[in-house]
C-alpha cells in the first residue's frame, strides 16, 4: 500500500478518532440543575439544594379531611417565546412537580417544589446515571396543569414520587420529563398524558421534555380534554418552602 495512505489512516485514528469521541462525550444533558446567568429565559436558581424526597414530603402527613391536595406539573422550556426551540446555549429547560395541602381550617399552604435530575452529566456517550432528585422552590415555570386529589390519592402519589425517585436517569428513556409523566398518570380512572417524544439537538435522538410537554398542554387547553381548565400557560414561579423563606429573600 501507498506509504502516504497509510500515514492517513494512522493519522485518521490518531487525531480523527479522539476528537469525535470527544465531541459525542460532550453533548448536552437534559433537564438542567439550575445554572445561573443570561444564557436562557429558562430559570435559574444558583441555590437549588439536594432534596430527600423520604423526608421533605414526610411534611405532608398526617393526612386529614380537613384539607385540600393538589399536584401541579410544571413546564420550564429554554426559550420563552419560542417554546418548540428544544435546546439554547446550554439550556434544555425542565420539567418538576408541585405538591400542596392546603388547611381548610387556618388557610396555611404547605408545598413542596422537586425535580428528577442525573447525579453526573450525560451525555451522547454516556445516557445513563444514578438519579438524584433536587429541589426547585422559586423556580420559574411557563405552562401547567394541575390537578385536585383526595388524601387517599395524594398519599399514593406521594408514594409513587419516593419509588420512582430510585430509577436511574436515562438521557432518553427516563429523564425529568418521564419522572413527572409516569407520576401524574399513575392514579387509575382518570385521563392520561400523552408521552411525546422530541427531537433532541446533534445526534442524541429523541426524548421527553419540556417542550413536548408544552406543546400537548396547549392541544388539551384547546380542546375537549377533561384537564382544559387546569391548564396554565405564562410567567410563573414555584413555591417558596418556609424554611427557605428568609434564604431566598437574602439573595
Amino acid at each position: 500500500m501507498n506509504p502516504f495512505f497509510i500515514f492517513l489512516r494512522i493519522a485518521c485514528k490518531i487525531i480523527l478518532l479522539p476528537a469525535v469521541v470527544l465531541i459525542l462525550a460532550a453533548g448536552p444533558a437534559l433537564c438542567d440543575a439550575g445554572k445561573t446567568g443570561n444564557d436562557s429565559d429558562s430559570a435559574k436558581h444558583k441555590d437549588q439544594r439536594p432534596f430527600n424526597i423520604r423526608e421533605q414530603l414526610q411534611v405532608f402527613y398526617p393526612l386529614g379531611d380537613d384539607a385540600d391536595y393538589t399536584m401541579t406539573i410544571c413546564a420550564d422550556v429554554p426559550v420563552n417565546d419560542k417554546p418548540d426551540r428544544v435546546y439554547k446555549k446550554g439550556e434544555p429547560g425542565h420539567v418538576f412537580l408541585i405538591l400542596s395541602k392546603r388547611d381548610l381550617l387556618t388557610g396555611k399552604t404547605t408545598s413542596r417544589s422537586f425535580g428528577f435530575y442525573p447525579r453526573i452529566p450525560v451525555t451522547c456517550l454516556f445516557k445513563q446515571a444514578r438519579s438524584k432528585i433536587l429541589d426547585n422552590c422559586n423556580r420559574e415555570y411557563d405552562a401547567s396543569l394541575e390537578r385536585k386529589l383526595s388524601k387517599e390519592e395524594f398519599s399514593a402519589i406521594v408514594d409513587k414520587c419516593r419509588e420512582l425517585a430510585k430509577k436511574k436517569y436515562n438521557l432518553k428513556k427516563f429523564n425529568c420529563y418521564d419522572y413527572i409523566i409516569e407520576i401524574f398518570n399513575s392514579l387509575p380512572g382518570v385521563e392520561k398524558l400523552p408521552l411525546t417524544k422530541v427531537k433532541f439537538p446533534f445526534i442524541l435522538g429523541r426524548g421527553g421534555s419540556p417542550c413536548g410537554l408544552y406543546k400537548d398542554l396547549g392541544k388539551l387547553a384547546s380542546g375537549n380534554s377533561t384537564w382544559a381548565s387546569a391548564i396554565r400557560f405564562g410567567d410563573f414561579r414555584s413555591p417558596v418552602a418556609d424554611d427557605r423563606q428568609t434564604m431566598i429573600a437574602s439573595h
